[in-house]
């Protein structure tokens, strides 16, 4: 079992994770300026779906989704609704470990076979998953606070470089990017915050704490560093944001004081690398939760674990050997509409459900 606070720091590790560094380019290449505005209107369908997550969690405290789907629609609707929802994990957990393998083979070690990363990665990752929630919680508040300071670190000394004019002009090809941009982000990180449907029975919640308040805090954490690292790119790149893949270790590459602060990639490698790591352990943890569900099994079980390992490192090298663009596309137009069908129209359909058999009883 985990504390709510503990719950609230691995929603906030699991939203911060690979978006931190993977967000920027791909949001200012969407929506220019205004990316600023995406955030913050993603942010908020985030808080608006904490609401359906936290309140059926509280009805049924002791029950994970596709346990009270079964009880509040039927067993074949519940079973239905749960593969859509292993579907997008397994997603999620193949596209973080092709992330990481893609960053270390472009950026840093490009003689080494892909293959290489994504075994070594996808291992750490179910070990990781297979000691058990208790303990990871633990761990990953640890790593989360030093990633987020080499962040702060790096996007302070970057400062003297940063032109405020390249915040400028805003909305100049008026709100169709700015949609475009809010579907991207809502896909990736926030719509994939329902996967901790399968996570919060494992929350001991006390009389008087209120869980929902904290995960919304996290939310808001989460919205303001992707904003600061968004608009740190801007005011580096300006017109040119939008092309530099892996922004805030483009960012880092910039700084330079004297002799004694330069080359603070490797800072940024490591955070990338770790808060990865720590996303795809919640994924896989919450994957194999929802399998055990499927099959009836005990929540304890953990003979899954590497299964899902094996099977998402096949999907990671079947789809990473198509190359980098092919990813892309994968990322900004595919994965959020698979975020939004398979776990956010499931979970509604659920709450709508319980809101039905409510107004009946």
């Amino acid at each position: 079992m985990i504390t709510p606070k503990q719950a609230a720091m691995l929603l906030f590790v699991f939203l911060t994770g690979s978006s931190i560094i993977n967000i920027p380019a791909p949001l200012i290449a969407i929506s220019d300026n205004e990316a600023w505005i995406c955030l913050l209107a993603a942010a908020g369908l985030g808080m608006l779906l904490l609401i359906p997550l936290v309140s059926l969690a509280r009805r049924f405290p002791d029950m994970d989704f596709i346990e009270y789907s079964a009880k509040l629609t039927t067993r074949p609707v519940a079973v239905v609704l749960g593969v859509l929802l292993l579907t997008m994990q397994l997603e999620i957990i193949a596209g973080i470990i092709m992330d990481i393998s893609m960053f270390l083979k472009s950026s840093m070690m490009r003689n080494t076979p892909y293959g290489y990363f994504t075994v070594l990665t996808s291992l750490a990752v179910a070990l990781t998953a297979r000691v058990g929630i208790g303990r990871f919680a633990g761990m990953f508040g640890v790593l989360m606070m030093s990633v987020m300071l080499f962040v702060v670190f790096n996007i302070s000394l970057a400062s003297p470089g940063f032109h405020l004019p390249y915040l400028l002009p805003i909305l100049d090809q008026g709100v169709k990017p700015i949609w475009h941009g809010i579907y991207f982000i809502y896909g990736f990180p926030y719509g994939e915050l329902v996967v901790f449907c399968m996570i919060l029975p494992y929350v001991r919640t006390m009389a008087k704490e209120r869980i929902g308040s904290k995960m919304a805090l996290a939310v808001a954490l989460n919205a303001a560093s992707l904003l600061v690292v968004t608009m740190a790119t801007v005011l580096t790149f300006g017109p040119l944001s939008g092309e530099r893949k892996y922004s805030m270790f483009e960012v880092a590459r910039t700084v330079y004081i004297t002799e004694l602060f330069e080359r603070l990639e490797a800072l940024m490698g490591y955070s990338m690398i770790v808060a990865s790591f720590m996303k795809a352990s919640i994924a896989l943890f919450s994957a194999h939760l929802t399998l055990n569900s499927l099959l009836r099994l005990p929540r304890d079980n953990r003979q899954l674990i590497f299964p899902l390992a094996f099977l998402t490192t096949l999907i990671s090298l079947s789809v990473g050997i198509r190359g980098e663009a092919y990813w892309n596309f994968m990322v900004s137009s595919i994965h959020p509409l698979w975020v939004f069908t398979c776990s956010t129209v499931p979970l509604l359909v659920v709450y709508a459900a319980s809101l039905v058999r409510r107004r009946a009883a």
